[in-house]
């Protein structure tokens, strides 16, 4: 697909894993947000810290 549509900035909710994600690094730019859960337990280990 973005062999097809050659955009130029790609947003990915979750994880980037580099087996799919680094043959375009170079094509595109990526804006990843984390999901939902790893924000949670990001959040509980900094309350608890």
């Amino acid at each position: 697909m973005l062999d097809e549509l050659e955009p130029n900035v790609v947003l990915v909710y979750g994880s980037m894993p580099s087996k799919i994600f680094d043959d375009f690094k170079t094509k595109t730019s990526f804006i990843q947000y984390s999901d939902w859960t790893t924000r949670i337990k990001q959040h509980k280990h900094t309350l608890y810290s």
